[in-house]
C-alpha cells in the first residue's frame, strides 16, 4: 500500500474533536457536524481548520518536541489575531497511531491554512464550513502530490 493512500486511511480513520468550553464536538472527513456548525455561528466564523503542529511528515515525535510545535502554532494564530480552540484529533485504532492535539482555527482562509501547515511540516488540514461536510485539505507535504 502506498504511503499516500495509508495516510488517507489514517486521516479518514480519525475524528476530530473541538472543545469550546465545556462542550466537545466532534466530525470525521466526509461528514457534517452541527455541532460545529453551532460553534462557527457562536464565533461569528465562516469556517474552520483543525491544524496540529504534532509529528510534522507524520513522523512520530517527543512529547517535548510535540508540545514545543504546539506552543509556537498557537503563538502564531495569536498573532494572526484568529480565535483557536482546543482540539484533539482521535484515531479510531490508538494502536495504530497517538491521538494529536491541536487548534481549531476559526476564520483562517483555506490558502492561509495550508501555508500554516506547511509551515508546521503539516501533511494535511481538516475544513469545515457551514452546509458543507468536513473535508481533507493537502498540503505541498503530502507525499505524492
Amino acid at each position: 500500500m502506498s504511503v499516500s493512500l495509508t495516510l488517507l486511511q489514517a486521516y479518514q480513520a480519525t475524528e476530530y474533536v473541538a472543545y469550546d468550553g465545556p462542550v466537545a464536538v466532534g466530525v470525521r472527513i466526509g461528514a457534517h457536524s452541527p455541532g460545529l456548525e453551532a460553534i462557527l455561528e457562536r464565533h461569528g466564523a465562516a469556517s474552520g481548520t483543525f491544524i496540529t503542529a504534532w509529528n510534522p511528515r507524520s513522523r512520530p515525535a517527543a512529547a517535548e518536541a510535540n508540545r514545543a510545535a504546539a506552543r509556537r502554532l498557537a503563538e502564531a494564530v495569536a498573532a494572526l489575531g484568529l480565535t483557536a480552540l482546543p482540539h484533539r484529533g482521535v484515531p479510531d485504532d490508538p494502536t495504530a497511531w497517538t491521538a494529536e492535539e491541536g487548534l481549531l482555527v476559526l476564520g483562517l482562509g483555506e490558502a492561509d491554512a495550508v501555508a500554516l501547515a506547511e509551515h508546521f511540516g503539516q501533511n494535511a488540514v481538516v475544513r469545515i464550513e457551514p452546509g458543507a461536510p468536513a473535508r481533507l485539505v493537502r498540503t505541498a507535504l503530502f507525499p505524492g502530490t
